[in-house]
């Protein structure tokens, strides 16, 4: 028996390094080209690992500025925001001049464009003003400098369109704003978010109501002119505005009675 074991054995640890055996190193081609393979069939997570082996191991190679601009790519395929963010920068920061940066900068903007989306948000609408944007006004930023760094790349109609959505969704935000020191007694406060979205985002929805939390506002605060000149505004850019009644007067159904105000700021909004 002894005698049967011994070759037994060695064939046994035979197999055993064959199988451990590595595969041979690939070459900077070849490893772009599983890479790339990895993309064209939405293996996004299998792509990220490829490409960041291949930037470790031929970072000044003839693939490494393609293979950095795939990782931003793939990143934000995989639904991985921040890492695309971060893949962006790095790409800006290293190659300042390359031909390609409207793409990296037109991705971050993407990225933190939809940082804030929940699971459900593409399937049920979901308002997002009454929450903190600074993604958001990250992705403006991003969509701005693309836009006047280079007016006539193919992304530049996307991120005016971009733009527009999130200075509605900003300008709204302070609406939110407005309306909660209102209904807490804090009228000055409310006024000066209303006055901001008429200062800053002119041309977007919210300037009616904006305008009509002024008026109310002024009132309040016994300023008839000031209340009569933000009514007057309203009335001549907006004549058929929801925010005014039949004899053109400041309509607003949520505005607290003066009683209503107090009350709420000393229960903190419980009441």
């Amino acid at each position: 028996m002894p005698r049967l074991l011994w070759p037994l054995l060695g064939l046994l640890l035979l197999a055993g390094c064959a199988s451990n055996k590595e595969r041979p190193e690939l070459t900077e081609v070849d490893q772009y080209r599983e890479a790339s393979e990895s993309l064209e069939s939405r293996n996004y997570l299998t792509a990220i690992d490829q490409l960041k082996e291949l930037e470790a191991r031929f970072p000044y190679g003839d693939f490494a500025e393609q293979a950095a601009l795939d990782l931003i790519y793939a990143q934000y395929r995989a639904v991985d925001y921040p890492a695309t963010v971060v893949a962006a920068q790095r790409f800006m920061r290293n190659y300042p001049a390359h031909p390609r940066m409207d793409y990296a900068l037109y991705m971050r903007g993407l990225a933190n464009f939809n940082m804030e989306k929940g699971l459900f948000d593409n399937m049920v609408s979901s308002d997002k003003s009454s929450k903190d944007m600074g993604a958001a006004k990250d992705a403006f930023r991003d969509f701005e400098r693309l836009v006047n760094r280079f007016p006539d790349s193919e992304y530049a109609p996307d991120a005016r369109s971009r733009m527009v959505h999130i200075r509605n969704q900003l300008a709204r935000q302070e609406l939110h704003v407005a309306r909660y020191y209102a209904r807490r007694g804090a009228i000055i406060a409310s006024i000066n978010r209303a006055q901001y979205v008429v200062k800053h985002y002119q041309q977007t929805p919210a300037v009616p109501e904006a305008l009509a939390i002024m008026a109310k506002g002024y009132q309040r605060l016994k300023q008839p002119e000031l209340a009569e000149k933000s009514r007057d505004v309203l009335a001549l850019n907006w004549p058929d505005s929801k925010f005014l009644d039949n004899d053109k007067q400041v309509d607003l159904a949520w505005w607290p009675d003066e009683d209503d105000g107090l009350l709420s700021l000393l229960t903190f909004d419980l009441l």
